[in-house]
């Protein structure tokens, strides 16, 4: 799933930059409920054909012919008004298939879009719309836009048949007699052949995971110490996720441990609106530990914990009662276990044996810092983007430390939250953030000045008034600013700026802005009420770091006045979506409305 959505959320981007329906990947994620019309398209649909109207007993051919693209938009919008559905009872996982299914069924199909105007309305109109909710989400702080979800990687490996290359085999048989390990490591057929898939097709799976390690792997081998358990476990994690705690299989599975909400629970992972455990690395690997060790008190055998560890126990145990094996070699070779896990135990032995020799297969990375972090308690919510501004440290750096996090905001109903801090940052951040009134948390801003800023001008750039600026950060309203300074912005979330980046996909111009010293990509997002990711998506940004005197394109509501240079307007995109009809202004202010939390959203 989490390919297919990132394909639809470049979808959107694409249409609201104008540049067609090519087929790419990125990441973001619906979280909260917001009514929307169908596309436009499907709504201008023939109707069904009346009873009365009754059908030739012979039909001519071309009475017979289905209509390819009045079926195509037929099926599109049943899938998009089904994930509407769901999307606004609060189930958002199926929200996010049916939505994934929609635009796939579209892009599918053997038909031209950009050649059929009724199929490319379509096509715009339903990632316009759903953009619209993703946006309106991301606003109320429901969902991070930046967690990329990816696909789970074990499963590309499930019914896969590797064949050997004789030269890994004798390699793997010569390192098997010099590695350490405290889990039994063996040579075959299979293990050899997940080795040389790995080798080739699988080298950017391997390369990926041999550099998060260096991130993770201090922490997950301590917590496998201190449970009694094999550090070299630690490579079931590898398989699963490559240590990415983003990682989403089809079936729901989530983090670097890949558990299904069930289990999760069972083990004390905890998901709500605000948080899902099973992206905790610590908490999931605290988890996995426990999970593990129960397995093995059950098959006292690691290769069959292992196995049911990915299928699940009463699989297992049925498997070894019908054949009467014990044996996850044997149950393998009688084909009595599932494909994926069929290959599980192998895939993991080869990447057992690959990382601990990297260089003797091929594989030079070098690992990633370890993951260093201060914890704080956060008693209320507080925005990732104030810590940033506050600490000094790109926002991105906090999602990464606090994946678990569904939304900017900490948990409103956990006084007791426990955010992760860059190392060494503790200090600082109690120390400024006690100056925030503790209800503005989730509001407020920071700000660090650059060398031509006053009160003024910033006061302008946030749509704030002088003496409240001056007033959140104790000044004097002339008082001279020194260049380098943090300010805190004390935004109003009753005003105006609750609903900045909120706008109808109308008709837009494109102005020119220099990045200023002390600038961030949320800050110059606030100052022109648009979104960081459409920041990023405009100027194929990378990362949220800027340099200053870079020189970034924003595109604006026709209707705002600005002082900025104005450019012309590009392509036929941005004049069709000039043309929007009524239908648009309706998306706007509905998903307006329910950005603020309105229980009557408009229509």
């Amino acid at each position: 799933m989490g390919r297919s959505w990132r394909l639809f959320s470049l979808a959107a981007a694409l249409v609201l930059a104008g540049c067609g329906a090519e087929r790419r990947q990125t990441g973001a994620l619906p979280a909260a409920p917001a009514p929307a019309p169908p596309p436009v398209a499907a709504q201008q649909a023939p109707p069904p054909v009346p009873a009365a109207t009754a059908k030739p007993e012979n039909p001519s051919p071309a009475a017979s012919r289905v209509d390819p693209i009045a079926s195509l938009v037929q099926r599109t919008d049943a899938l998009y008004q089904a994930g509407v559905k769901d999307y606004n009872e609060g189930n958002f996982d199926q929200a996010k298939g049916e939505f994934d299914q929609a635009l796939s069924v579209l892009l599918g199909s053997n038909l031209d879009i950009q050649s059929s105007e009724r199929l490319s309305d379509e096509f715009d109109h339903l990632v316009e719309n759903v953009y619209n909710l993703e946006l309106a989400a991301v606003e109320r702080g429901d969902t991070l836009s930046s967690h990329a979800y990816e696909p789970a990687p074990m499963e590309s490996f499930s019914g896969l048949t590797f064949p050997v290359d004789p030269n890994i085999r004798e390699r793997a048989q010569q390192e098997l007699a010099s590695v350490k390990s405290d889990l039994p490591l063996v040579s075959n057929d299979y293990v050899d052949g997940a080795l040389t898939y790995l080798q080739n097709h699988g080298r950017h799976f391997v390369q990926t995971l041999l550099q998060r390690r260096g991130y993770y792997g201090p922490m997950i081998e301590q917590t496998l110490r201190q449970q009694g358990l094999p550090e070299d476990l630690i490579y079931l994690a590898a398989g699963e996720s490559a240590f990415n705690p983003f990682a989403v299989s089809k079936a729901g599975a989530k983090g670097i441990w890949q558990f299904m909400p069930g289990t999760g629970e069972l083990y004390g992972l905890k998901k709500t609106r605000w948080v899902d455990e099973r992206e905790d690395p610590e908490k999931s690997t605290e988890a996995a530990a426990r999970h593990l060790k129960d397995l093995y008190k059950t098959f006292g055998d690691w290769f069959l914990a292992m196995a049911a560890y990915d299928w699940n126990p009463a699989g297992v145990q049925m498997a070894i009662e019908k054949t009467g094996y014990a044996d996850f070699w044997k149950l393998r070779e009688l084909r009595a276990l599932p494909a994926e896990t069929e290959n599980y135990v192998p895939v993991f032995l080869a990447i057992a044996l690959i990382a601990k020799d990297p260089k003797a297969y091929g594989f030079d990375v070098p690992p990633d810092p370890a993951r260093v972090v201060d914890q704080v308690m956060v008693s209320e919510p507080t925005d990732l983007r104030l810590v940033a501004g506050l600490i000094d440290h790109p926002v991105e750096e906090l999602v990464r430390l606090n994946p678990s996090m569904l939304g900017w905001v900490t948990p409103p109903n956990e006084s007791g939250f426990m955010l992760n801090l860059p190392g060494g940052t503790k200090e600082q951040y109690q120390k400024v953030v006690a100056a925030i009134p503790p209800a503005r948390r989730q509001w407020w801003r920071a700000y660090r000045l650059a060398s031509d800023d006053t009160l003024a001008t910033v006061a302008h750039w946030f749509h704030l008034t002088v003496s409240s600026l001056a007033e959140a950060n104790h000044l004097e309203a002339g008082a001279p600013l020194e260049t380098g300074s943090r300010l805190v912005l004390p935004l109003d979330p009753a005003g105006e700026a609750s609903l900045m980046r909120v706008h109808e996909r109308g008709p837009r111009r494109a102005e020119r802005y220099r990045v200023r010293r002390g600038d961030t990509l949320e800050l110059v997002a606030d100052r022109f009420d648009v979104t960081p990711y459409d920041l990023r998506r405009w100027n194929h940004l990378g990362s949220s770091t800027l340099s200053v005197g870079r020189s970034l394109v924003v595109y604006l509501p026709a209707s705002r006045h600005s002082s900025h240079e104005q450019l012309s307007r590009s392509s036929s995109s941005t004049k069709r979506r000039a043309t929007r009809t009524s239908h648009s202004h309706l998306v706007a202010r509905s998903t307006a409305q329910t950005a603020v939390g309105s229980s009557q959203a408009a229509r």
